[in-house]
């Protein structure tokens, strides 16, 4: 069966972007194993609320190339709409259909309040936390409250010369 990942960056004190939205913080200088990630799925699942900030960025645009894309939203309404699957409902059963399907790993896209969702379904695999080293002080969390409490096996730490760490965590179900 197809593992979910959540595959995110954030600021050492947590944070995904700023109160804004801008994410003019994170390092862009070199791969940070995105390449190696990419490999390893097929499927992109986000929030409406990503899905609207990377229309701003790359409006009309698929945002990854070679990936299918879904976006959970309780908005729009469900079905193809371009490149973009809109889901609505109960993403368990949604997601229970999407991993029956042969393919890839499964990757979550974007911020805390479907990562949150997902964690209190207990649909996530694997955490994967790209960490910045800086202090926003303030801004968008990764894991705004209120969040289940998730036990956390380590996988394994990758770190890089300019002091930002990637961390690989399974979550214990």
């Amino acid at each position: 069966m197809r593992s979910v990942k959540y595959f995110g960056a954030n600021s050492l004190d947590g944070f995904i972007s700023r109160a804004d939205g801008s994410v003019d913080w994170l390092f862009m200088d070199q791969d940070y194993g995105m390449s190696r990630f990419f490999a390893s799925v097929d499927t992109a699942i986000m929030g409406r609320k990503t899905y609207d900030t990377m229309q701003q960025m790359s409006p009309g645009q698929t945002f990854f190339p070679g990936i299918k894309h879904y976006v959970l939203s309780r908005s729009q309404q469900p079905g193809q709409h371009g490149a973009f699957t809109f889901l609505s409902g109960d993403p368990v059963e949604w997601l229970a259909e999407l991993r029956s399907r042969p393919g890839k790993d499964i990757w979550l896209v974007g911020g805390g309040e479907l990562l949150r969702e997902f964690l209190q379904h207990h649909l996530l695999d694997e955490i994967v936390l790209t960490i910045h080293p800086r202090l926003l002080g303030s801004g968008v969390p990764l894991f705004p409250e209120p969040y289940p409490e998730t036990e956390l096996e380590l996988d394994h730490c990758d770190h890089f010369s300019t002091g930002l760490v990637q961390v690989f965590y399974r979550v214990k179900h």
